[in-house]
């Protein structure tokens, strides 16, 4: 019994560890080529096109508007494929740049799924 716990607590203060680093961690900028393997990916990315394009498109990719103005979709539990964690965008129209996070868990590393996702959001178009 005594070993169940101490594998729990393990795991508990490991995911801790990982989400904290994950904050902590500077967002990648963006860039052409999708990345085989990231390490805590989150990333911040320049638009071109208008808010309301990028807005239209976060809704295409099933992500919905929070009070706050960010926008998630997914949940915390489930698998872990990019369509369904939990995940955040943001939107500062004055530097005109995005930036898409998991919102709730750190993401320990990612085979272009995340990348995949910012660029789909860029371009409007879906995958």
């Amino acid at each position: 019994m005594n070993d169940i716990i101490e594998m729990v607590i393990i795991a508990v203060i490991a995911v801790v560890t990982l989400t904290a680093l994950y904050k902590v961690m500077p967002f990648k900028r963006f860039g052409p080529i999708k990345p085989s393997f990231s390490l805590f990916p989150k990333y911040v990315a320049q638009f071109e096109q208008s808010v309301a394009d990028i807005e239209a498109a976060l809704l295409e990719q099933a992500f919905h508007k929070n009070h706050d103005g960010s926008f998630s979709r997914g949940k915390v539990y489930g698998d872990f494929s990019a369509k369904s964690i939990k995940l955040s965008v943001t939107i500062d129209q004055s530097a005109k740049q995005i930036r898409v996070y998991a919102s709730f868990f750190g993401i320990l590393f990612d085979t272009g799924d995340v990348w995949q996702l910012t660029a789909d959001i860029l371009t409007g178009s879906s995958s």
